[in-house]
């Protein structure tokens, strides 16, 4: 099997990403659910597309949960970052959300708000609807950390990172 340079330099920058990810999610701040993970795999959904978006999103999980620690949890944390990262494709295709930053940033702080809705709507699965209202509303103030993070960290990160991506798209050209 031969690997074209360009694919290498994908799987490169996909690990990168992964790793960092990773370690910003290991990384404990004094506020919980404050991370830019989120941000980072919205932005890269935006500049390189639907499938980088949800590799990154996939392998930031397990890899951080190598980690942070696996349970039933591992599995709703995937889908909702899969979840997440489906919302940018539908809101760039149906509003061009690329064009406007101040819609890319208020999709940023909801996809906080949709991630802790999704894992708790996946552990209906495990104990019906009391286990969702239980982990919906004992986890709603996290929701609201995880949205209000990404509001502050997406104009931060969103220019520099952004940049980097395009020009490594025009390298790999």
């Amino acid at each position: 099997m031969s690997y074209t340079h360009n694919s290498i330099r994908k799987i490169t920058m996909l690990g990168l990403l992964a790793a960092i990810c990773t370690v910003l999610r290991i990384i404990k701040i004094p506020i919980p659910n404050v991370q830019p993970v989120t941000d980072i795999i919205m932005i890269l959904t935006l500049v390189n597309g639907c499938s980088d978006g949800l590799i990154l999103a996939i392998l930031t999980m397990l890899v951080s949960n190598l980690y942070l620690g696996f349970g039933i949890w591992t599995i709703p944390q995937i889908v909702a970052y899969i979840i997440c990262v489906l919302t940018v494709v539908l809101f760039k295709k149906i509003f061009f959300l690329n064009k406007f930053w101040w819609l890319q940033l208020g999709v940023a702080g909801f996809l906080g708000l949709e991630y802790g809705l999704v894992v708790s709507l996946c552990m209906v699965v495990v104990g019906q609807a009391p286990a969702f209202i239980a982990y919906y509303t004992s986890g709603f103030l996290f929701d609201i950390y995880h949205a209000a993070g990404n509001l502050v960290f997406y104009p931060l990160i969103y220019w520099p990172l952004h940049k980097i991506l395009e020009n490594y798209g025009k390298q790999s050209k």
